[in-house]
């Protein structure tokens, strides 16, 4: 038996708010380079270049790989570390890094729009390593896609891209400390945008990341 229009258009607006609903778009004008600054930008791929992730369970997300120690002392149990492969624009493995994450006692899984200090200790491979600092908030990650990907037991996959970086410099940039190597001296800014596309019921995420160093 044939659908009747009534139905046929609200399957229709289901189809499209669910599109709506799984598509967010939250970069930040901060995130383009202003006129004189020169861009130097290192991406990576979730789960395809990590190498491990692990924290206490607080944040709500997975672990990598599933059997990795976890921080069970109360001392670090808001603390996170992810290290992953870094590669260029043209997806060429170029090096590493390690990314050091201190949440508060409010967790992104559950608070709205949680913010918390984030360290990235950035090795390239043959040049030096590079040294940032920045403020992150989840921008309402816990009831957007963690919470309904519980509710519902189903990964939730879409398209969100965000930049995670608020701080600490006046125009919501995260600070570039300093480097080695080639890097000696560097100093400047950066933004860290994340693409989300696809969030499983353990808590393992497809996510495309991208540090972009502003310098002069």
């Amino acid at each position: 038996m044939r659908d009747s229009p009534t139905q046929l258009f609200a399957a229709t607006l289901l189809t499209l708010w669910t599109s709506v609903a799984s598509s967010q778009d939250q970069l930040a004008e901060y995130s383009n380079p202003e006129p004189g600054e020169k861009v130097l930008a290192f991406y990576s791929k979730m789960p395809e270049q990590a190498v491990a992730v692990t924290h206490s369970g607080h944040v709500g997300l997975g672990f990598f790989p599933a059997d990795i120690p976890k921080f069970t002392e109360p001392g670090i149990r808001t603390g996170l570390i992810a290290n992953l492969k870094l590669a260029d624009a043209n997806g060429q493995v170029i090096g590493f890094a390690s990314e050091l994450e201190l949440f508060p006692y409010a967790s992104p899984a559950d608070a709205d729009d949680v913010r918390w200090n984030t360290g990235w200790a950035l090795a390239i491979a043959g040049r030096g390593m590079i040294f940032l600092e920045q403020i992150e908030h989840s921008g309402g990650l816990g009831p957007k896609v963690i919470q309904p990907t519980r509710a519902s037991g189903k990964d939730w996959v879409g398209d969100w891209k965000i930049t995670t970086t608020v701080g600490p410099l006046p125009n919501g940039r995260g600070r570039i400390i300093g480097g080695t190597g080639e890097f000696a001296g560097i100093g400047g800014s950066f933004v860290e945008l994340d693409r989300l596309t696809r969030f499983t019921v353990d808590g393992n995420m497809d996510v495309e990341l991208e540090l972009r160093l502003f310098t002069k």
